[in-house]
């Protein structure tokens, strides 16, 4: 509207200086070179704007005569450029196809046309990668570093180089790098948190996983998790150095974490009891138990109520499983703890509810050794001893610490597998049988070998047949659910 409006005014003024004109005619004469000339200033008028278009006219031409080299080298240079990124596309298609040779050709083409090396190196990198140059790709990743807007590709390129080496110091540097240009990387964080536990780095490594979920690429309650695995790998180490009070401070900032991890509340009720925090430890114990019953549970248990008789441990036995009376390791527990007391009624009824629940699956190994050292101490039968022991061979295997990742079985528990190298993959569960084991043949345990029932004072003074494991006060401790 408003250039409407100027377009219109001037058009007044224009029309309105030629009425001026015609109704002010005037006549103008001019003498030059001995000529003359007489004309109106209508006229003369209209002869300045003829020259004064010509003069804007020449003016344009010779501007645009002055300025076509260039222009010409400008249209020939997008051109290039235009060439040079379509094949760079080209190339980045060809590094996905896995097509290295077509990817190299690309490279070179892309190169010589933007010969802009910062947008060409990382396609030369990578082409250089499908065909197996290695030490030619770290040079492409090392030029990258020279540029600010590629430093971060060339990082992680090394970084890429150093993992797949298996160069984990190496690619820590670079990862930590990398981190000061982008610190908010989701991937970046998790691989800095993976190198910085294998390390050793655990501060460092606890807070990459602070900043990966600030990100909210790692849900919350992952994030507590593997902060847990951390505290409790700490005290773990901890307590190997003899560093006691330290390891259980961690073992305490783990169970806050995760009340549910099972490694580290086992860890931190054996440090309650070995820094002399008796009273607390129990309660642990019967607390954890609740939750989580576990056979390390018994063992702390009764290594935290020393003098106890065998009637009592009973008891206190009664009071720790209370929560889960009805779960396997409690009545395992609760039969043998009778057994060392001579409460063979009690250790039957215990055991046979155990066989019970098992619903037609197999007995499991404790349960048919248990049975087997029932028999012998309370009638003395050897052949039903034998009978136990052999199905102890078939039993179906006690839990222990699996890896869910590549399945290898463990009596200890620790951060990483020590066969596949994954992160927080132990579990303790009961592990699949591949094969049936060979059962003990007769003659392997004889009658003659198996020693007659004895009366003595208590059931720890009694031998333990061949293949049955002894009662816990007989044999030394097993080896801790928790690596020390």
């Amino acid at each position: 509207m408003i250039r409407v409006f100027w377009y219109l005014i001037k058009l007044a003024a224009i029309v309105f200086v030629a009425i001026w004109l015609a109704q002010t005619p005037g006549e103008v004469s001019l003498e030059w070179l001995g000529y003359r000339i007489d004309t109106s200033v209508g006229v003369i008028l209209l002869t300045a704007f003829v020259f004064g278009v010509l003069a804007a006219l020449a003016y344009r031409f010779w501007g645009l005569l002055l300025r076509s080299p260039r222009s010409l080298f400008d249209m020939f240079d997008r051109n290039r450029r235009r060439r040079g990124y379509k094949a760079l596309t080209k190339g980045m298609v060809a590094v996905a196809a896995g097509d290295a040779t077509e990817a190299q050709r690309l490279a070179h083409k892309a190169d010589a046309l933007l010969q802009e090396p910062p947008l060409t190196l990382l396609l030369q990198a990578q082409a250089a990668q499908l065909q197996g140059d290695e030490n030619a790709a770290r040079r492409y990743f090392e030029a990258m570093l020279e540029d600010k807007e590629t430093r971060f590709l060339g990082l992680r390129g090394l970084m890429t180089q150093s993992l797949k080496a298996g160069d984990y110091g190496t690619a820590l540097t670079y990862a930590r790098q990398a981190r000061q240009l982008r610190p908010k990387t989701p991937w970046l964080l998790e691989i800095l948190f993976d190198l910085s536990e294998r390390a050793g780095d655990f501060p460092a490594a606890e807070r990459a996983v602070k900043d990966w979920a600030r990100t909210n690429a790692l849900p919350a309650p992952e994030a507590a998790r593997k902060r847990a695995v951390l505290l409790t790998e700490q005290g773990r180490r901890a307590d190997a150095e003899g560093r006691r009070e330290e390891a259980l401070r961690h073992v305490r900032s783990a169970h806050k974490l995760a009340p549910d991890f099972l490694p580290a509340n086992l860890l931190m009720a054996r440090l309650l009891d070995e820094t002399q925090r008796r009273r607390e430890a129990l309660r642990f114990m019967e607390k954890t138990w609740a939750v989580q019953p576990h056979p390390e549970l018994v063992r702390l248990y009764r290594k935290a109520r020393p003098g106890e008789t065998a009637i009592d441990r009973v008891r206190s036995l009664g009071r720790l499983v209370e929560g889960w009376r009805s779960h396997e390791e409690a009545r395992l527990a609760l039969a043998e703890a009778a057994l060392e007391a001579q409460l063979w009624g009690e250790a039957r009824r215990y055991l046979t509810m155990l066989l019970e629940a098992r619903e037609g699956r197999p007995p499991s190994e404790r349960a048919c050794w248990l049975m087997a050292r029932l028999e012998e101490n309370e009638h003395g039968d050897a052949k039903k001893v034998r009978d136990w022991l052999m199905r102890a061979g078939e039993a179906a295997p006690d839990p222990v610490w699996v890896c869910e990742t590549c399945g290898t079985m463990t009596e200890s528990w620790s951060a990483r597998c020590g066969a596949c190298d994954s992160f927080n993959s132990q579990k303790w569960t009961e592990p699949q049988r591949v094969g049936a084991a060979q059962p003990l043949a007769l003659d392997e345990t004889p009658a003659s070998s198996l020693p007659a029932p004895q009366q003595a004072e208590t059931p720890s003074a009694k031998p333990a047949p061949p293949g049955v494991p002894p009662s816990p006060d007989e044999a030394k401790p097993p080896a801790r659910a928790v690596g020390a």
